[in-house]
C-alpha cells in the first residue's frame, strides 16, 4: 500500500471514530509530515484523496477541515422533512425556537391573504440531521384559521399532524424560498 493511502485511511478512520468531527481542523501538512515521517507532497496526496471522497475540505492558507456531511433533499410540493430524511437512512430532529402569536407584517399578510396587523402564529425551528444542525425555518399561519395551533403543535410536535387535527389532511407548498448567508452571532450559537 502506498504511503499517501495509509495516511488517508488513518485520517478517515479517526473521522469515522469521531475522534475528528465535522468542522474540526486537521493537523497541518507539516504536522502530518512529521507524524507519518513523509514529505509534504505525500501528505498533500492523502488530503487530496480525502477531499475527492468529500470527507475533508481544504483551502489554501486556512488548512483542511472535516467536512460536514451533505444531505441533499429534493424540493417537493409536499414538505415532509422527517419523512424524507428517514428515507435516506438518516436521523432527523426538529427543535422549536419560537412559537407565538404576533401581528402580520405586510409581506406575511400578502402571502396569507390577510390584512397587515392581523394575528398570525409564528413558528421558528432548527433542523438537525444525524445531530448536525442543517437549517432554520420560519413558518406563519393564520391565527383566525388555526386558533389553537400553538397548543395542538405542542401536543403533536409536527406541522403535518397539527394541520391534520385542524381538518387539513394534506397540503402543498405554494412557494418556497431558500437562501444562504453567513449566520448571525445568535444563529451561530
Amino acid at each position: 500500500m502506498t504511503l499517501w493511502r495509509e495516511i488517508s485511511q488513518s485520517l478517515e478512520r479517526r473521522i469515522l471514530a469521531r475522534e475528528l468531527t465535522p468542522g474540526d481542523k486537521l493537523p497541518t501538512e507539516l504536522e502530518l509530515s512529521r507524524q507519518f515521517m513523509v514529505n509534504r507532497h505525500t501528505v498533500r496526496r492523502a488530503l487530496s484523496d480525502l477531499q475527492d471522497k468529500g470527507i475533508v475540505e481544504s483551502t489554501q492558507g486556512r488548512g483542511s477541515y472535516v467536512r460536514r456531511p451533505s444531505a441533499p433533499m429534493r424540493l417537493q410540493r409536499r414538505p415532509r422533512f422527517t419523512e424524507h430524511v428517514r428515507e435516506r437512512g438518516r436521523i432527523p430532529r426538529t427543535e422549536t425556537i419560537k412559537l407565538l402569536v404576533r401581528p402580520a407584517d405586510s409581506k406575511v399578510a400578502t402571502q396569507l391573504g390577510i390584512r397587515a396587523g392581523e394575528p398570525v402564529i409564528y413558528l421558528e425551528r432548527r433542523r438537525f440531521i444525524d445531530g448536525e444542525p442543517t437549517g432554520l425555518s420560519q413558518h406563519h399561519f393564520s391565527h383566525d384559521r388555526f386558533p389553537a395551533f400553538i397548543e395542538t403543535y405542542k401536543a403533536r410536535g409536527t406541522i403535518t399532524q397539527t394541520l391534520i387535527d385542524f381538518g387539513v389532511p394534506d397540503y402543498t407548498r405554494q412557494k418556497t424560498w431558500i437562501s444562504a448567508r453567513l449566520p448571525s452571532p445568535q444563529e451561530a450559537s
